[in-house]
């Protein structure tokens, strides 16, 4: 539908594979979701431009966090104040949707 009246509703997102700097500047995590999950490990996620403090969460994902072809989403609505960055530990193979703002 399209039309002047038409609100666009949804969080910006970011796929993530590897480490990546999600955001560069405050704002919002909403969520992470889990889309997949290939060897388990550990996403720590950092208020930080880079793999630095300070640590918002680290989530060990393992199979049983991921036991269905479904997503899993775990849910924040926190703020950053310097950046997001995602830190995938040595064994993590994983595929990860961020939803910031």
């Amino acid at each position: 539908m399209t039309g002047p009246n038409l609100v666009v509703r949804g969080w910006p997102y970011v796929h993530v594979t590897a480490d990546t700097q999600v955001k560069a500047s405050k704002g919002i995590l909403h969520s992470v979701v889990l889309n997949g999950l290939t060897t388990a490990g550990d996403l720590t996620i950092y208020d930080s431009l880079t793999e630095g403090a300070p640590v918002i969460a680290v989530l060990h994902l393992d199979v049983t966090t991921s036991i269905s072809v479904q997503p899993v989403t775990f849910i924040y609505d926190c703020q950053f104040n310097t950046g997001l960055y995602a830190g995938f530990d040595n064994t993590l193979a994983a595929d990860l949707t961020f939803m910031v703002g």
